[in-house]
């Protein structure tokens, strides 16, 4: 018998905050949203709250460094793409370091950008996100869903 339960993937997504800016990296050479403005983010790994993974991915691919008590919920989406993803998104404006481009493998850029400027291409679901971040909630508040039929 097969088990039909989800076994979805936790990501974290750091919303790094500097006055009206956000911190925004491309993707490049992942096969996915390659060329796209997207934020640091990654998978929670097993034994890890997401708190901790969006503070160890921030500083993987970025520097920067955030105290897991120092983040604030934004938002939570749950995706459909070639696998069924919950998307959890947090920001802070409390860090430590000047960002740098740690996986260059993996981003081309990394910037921060007005929150009223954000660069092109943005991938889609990160502009909801933000508009989260800005108090302008999607149709379902701070849940968003998209990619199921």
């Amino acid at each position: 018998m097969i088990d039909s339960r989800q076994r979805p993937y936790l990501a974290a997504y750091c919303l790094i905050e500097a006055g009206d800016e956000i911190l925004m990296q491309r993707r490049f050479n992942t096969g996915y949203l390659d060329g796209q403005w997207c934020l640091p983010s990654g998978h929670v790994m097993d034994g890890e709250d997401a708190v901790t993974a969006a503070s160890r991915e921030l500083q993987e691919e970025t520097s920067l460094i955030v105290a897991p008590e120092n983040w604030r919920f934004v938002c939570a989406m749950h995706r459909q793409t070639d696998r069924t993803i919950i998307d959890l998104f947090f920001t802070t404006s409390q860090f430590q370091g000047s960002p740098r481009i740690l996986e260059p493998d993996k981003c081309d850029g990394l910037a921060f950008f007005p929150k009223n400027a954000l660069p092109a291409p943005l991938a889609g679901y990160i502009g909801v996100a933000i508009g989260c971040l800005k108090s302008e909630p999607a149709h379902h508040g701070f849940y968003h869903a998209e990619g199921w039929a």
